[in-house]
């Protein structure tokens, strides 16, 4: 079998997994099923999606939207393919199934002793990628951004480079996700500053293509500020600062998180499992009682779970003789965990890693330079392969689990009819004081 046939089936079979993990995950709870009636709406009604997701702050009942059309577009336009309840969800996880592809590809440029079917898989079915990019929610279409975004932050930079894009294609796909993410979430306010770092480097190094450089920033930037810009000029570009209403002079309890956001830093590349199985210890007790099946690899991971943020700490103090420029990417992930942190001292939002999920490319990149420190032993290889069977065998089990408790599928007639009638008040009506 080549390795083209053997790259579509697995790509196939992840796009296929994670779809139906997807419709296993919360349909009508309160924002999920407004994010789908956004999409819903203009599929029925045919009004552009001026606004896509819902920010409210429930402990001071601050609502605002976050201006751009990306979110209705995506949900709603694969409709038009194929009027059925689920096509929203394929269509994200082909797109973020081919996002996680070329990551996994670039990784195993650089760690070569690790292959890029395991990396491939291992990301596709990362807790975080899978609970927080296969369900149509908002910070699922980050993951497309984000990696975008970062494989052209690395290729800016001359000591990481790995020469596969040229500088202005580099910053076109900055510029791509920059704008991209900005329509789904608030947390893009982490990307500019390394925009800005790797237009310094250019500017240090005396680059003479600086103006290509900008000029593929801007090209790259195109596509999604097509979807924004409508909206800014018709309400105002106040709202694009509408995020605003989050800020604080100054959190000190934020501040004194650090070691929260340490720890739930890097906790988003590794096998993170018990905030996904219940919000405290008596609920995740009675899900495995429900289904004691899962006890074992759930134990399992969670233990491992516990162990591998301080593996990528530690072991990230130690110089890697074997790649050199691993130095590099340890110093930019500390420059991204100060960053996550400070930028917490300015807001009333608790440092909740949902809300630094947009980093979790550059992480995972780093997170495999220490895999593969280990993957010259047989032992190790053997219990990363032990790692991957369990997550597949817990995930998939919790999704049987879940499709019969919260997914579209309790009452998935009520979502074909609005379909069918073109009526999206059918399926349920959007928040008071939504524009759509």
């Amino acid at each position: 079998m080549s390795n083209q046939v053997k790259f579509v089936l697995l790509f196939l079979f992840l796009v296929a997994f994670r779809t139906a993990f997807g419709l296993s995950q919360p349909f009508f709870a309160a924002d999920e099923i407004q994010t789908y009636l956004i999409g819903l709406k203009y599929f029925t009604t045919g009004n552009w999606p001026y606004f896509g997701p819902d920010l409210i702050v429930t402990e001071t009942g601050f609502y605002t939207q976050i201006p751009g059309a990306l979110e209705g577009l995506l949900i709603g336009l694969p409709f038009h393919l194929l009027p059925m309840p689920e096509v929203p969800f394929l269509f994200l996880n082909l797109i973020s199934t081919s996002a996680l592809a070329l990551l996994a590809w670039y990784i195993s440029r650089r760690v070569k002793n690790i292959p890029f079917y395991f990396i491939f898989v291992w990301l596709a079915l990362l807790p975080w990628n899978l609970h927080e990019s296969a369900n149509t929610i908002n910070p699922s279409y980050l993951l497309v951004g984000g990696i975008l975004f970062f494989l052209g932050f690395f290729e800016t930079l001359p000591d990481l480079s790995l020469n596969w894009l040229t500088p202005g294609m580099a910053f076109a796909f900055m510029g791509f996700g920059l704008f991209w993410n900005m329509q789904f979430h608030y947390s893009w306010v982490l990307l500019p500053p390394f925009i800005a770092v790797a237009l310094f480097w250019r500017w240090r190094l005396k680059d003479l293509r600086l103006a290509r450089c900008l000029i593929g920033f801007a090209v790259g930037s195109a596509f999604p500020l097509a979807f924004l810009l409508p909206t800014l000029f018709k309400f105002g570009f106040s709202h694009g600062a509408s995020g605003m209403g989050l800020s604080v002079a100054f959190n000190w309890k934020n501040f004194l998180a650090f070691f929260t956001v340490l720890a739930r830093f890097f906790s988003l590349p590794s096998f993170e499992l018990p905030r996904f199985i219940g919000p405290g210890t008596q609920a995740r007790i009675e899900f495995f009682k429900e289904a004691p099946w899962l006890l074992v690899p759930g134990l399992f991971l969670v233990l491992v779970g516990w162990v591998q943020p301080f593996f990528l700490l530690i072991t990230g103090f130690f110089r890697d003789e074997q790649r050199p420029e691993a130095s590099s990417i340890q110093r930019w992930t500390l420059f991204t965990l100060i960053l996550v942190w400070v930028s917490f001292w300015f807001t009333s939002k608790p440092p909740q890693a949902h809300m630094y999920y947009i980093v979790l490319p550059l992480l995972s990149v780093y997170s495999f330079y220490i895999w593969g420190r280990f993957a010259p032993k047989k032992t190790w290889r053997v219990f990363a392969v032990i790692c991957l069977a369990a997550n597949l065998w817990f995930e998939a089990g919790y999704m049987v689990v879940m499709l019969k408790k919260q997914s579209l599928y309790l009452d998935r007639a009520r979502v074909v009819k609005a379909i069918d009638e073109k009526d999206y008040r059918i399926l349920g009506e959007r928040r008071p004081g939504s524009v759509n």
